[in-house]
């Protein structure tokens, strides 16, 4: 689903009640190269950091270590993502 968002003159764009609703009013922010993605915190990383961490059956490693493996994670999927986006603009 897309849908269109203004800024207004304080810099703050309203992402819509359901969207809130769904996601929750806390995100971080990834800037690419032309773009500018939102993703959802999550209410208690921590939690979900180890949650992962045994579905993945990691767990010997610290909250921490997942810390660090969910980061080098999402560093390499925005990699992959701005690594498309180049490829669609030629």
């Amino acid at each position: 689903m897309i849908e269109e968002a203004r800024m207004d003159e304080k810099g703050r764009i309203n992402i819509g009640k359901e969207a809130i609703k769904q996601y929750g009013d806390r995100f971080f922010i990834v800037k690419l190269l032309d773009e500018i993605v939102l993703i959802p915190r999550p209410k208690d990383p921590v939690t979900d950091l180890r949650k992962w961490g045994k579905e993945l059956e990691i767990g010997k490693l610290t909250a921490r270590d997942i810390g660090v493996l969910a980061e080098k994670e999402a560093d390499k999927e925005v990699a992959e993502r701005n690594s498309r986006r180049r490829k669609e603009r030629r």
